[in-house]
């Protein structure tokens, strides 16, 4: 099924991606390769759509920080999150309601990077050029951008096709959707683990003393490095 934008969707799309190009270009202005995910990489926006902005790697949360403030980039919060017990916990730096950028404070494993791929992803060059991509969405519909909108693939069955579209391993998507099929049936969000940073404290302290008293936490970490 093809879905037509409108004119207000595709202006909203337009806002959207100038909000995420602006704060994208701040770091790529200090070397940082970041991208932006979800909606605005595939097009499929809506009024409460997120702008998220992801770095893949671990950097100085404090100079990152610094190099936002410079820019005039006011932080509403700083949050650790961590989604599961495997996985590697992520900050968060959040500048409103919709608009955050994260980035891990461990190095990741791919089955963890997969998941940006999976939603769709842009870099700061590729929005700059108005790309958008295919990706999957929370509902697990694939979404595939075209010249008036895009079209829906539930990928529920179709496993096979929309790997080949994602250009990914089928065994990847199926594990995903496994995942996600599981938490949506139980109702479970996701987070195992999220912390608001006391204001006096960098993202890398709080995780120093969670490893101090979590040993699974520091066992997780040490597999990565």
């Amino acid at each position: 099924m093809e879905v037509i934008y409108s004119e207000d969707r595709w202006r909203l799309l337009r806002r959207l991606r100038e909000k995420a190009r602006n704060l994208m270009k701040i770091l790529v202005a200090h070397g940082l390769n970041p991208i932006v995910y979800g909606s605005i990489a595939r097009g499929d926006v809506d009024e409460e759509s997120d702008i998220d902005i992801f770095i893949p790697y671990p950097v100085s949360t404090a100079m990152l920080e610094l190099h936002l403030s410079n820019a005039g980039v006011k932080l509403s919060d700083r949050v650790l999150v961590q989604a599961t017990p495997s996985y590697v916990p992520k900050a968060y730096l959040v500048i409103d309601d919709y608009t955050s950028i994260s980035l891990p404070l461990s190095k990741m494993r791919e089955e963890e990077l997969g998941f940006y791929t999976l939603a769709g992803h842009l870099t700061y060059e590729e929005l700059e050029k108005d790309k958008r991509v295919p990706g999957i969405n929370k509902d697990l519909i694939l979404i595939v951008p075209t010249e008036r909108g895009h079209v829906e693939i539930p990928v529920e069955g179709r496993i096979e096709e929309a790997a080949k579209i994602l250009k990914i391993d089928p065994r990847i998507l199926r594990n995903r959707v496994r995942v996600l099929r599981k938490r949506r049936e139980i109702g479970r969000t996701g987070v195992y683990r999220e912390i608001s940073i006391p204001a006096d404290k960098t993202f890398e302290q709080v995780l120093e003393e969670l490893m101090d008293r979590d040993p699974a936490l520091r066992r997780r970490l040490k597999t990565v490095e």
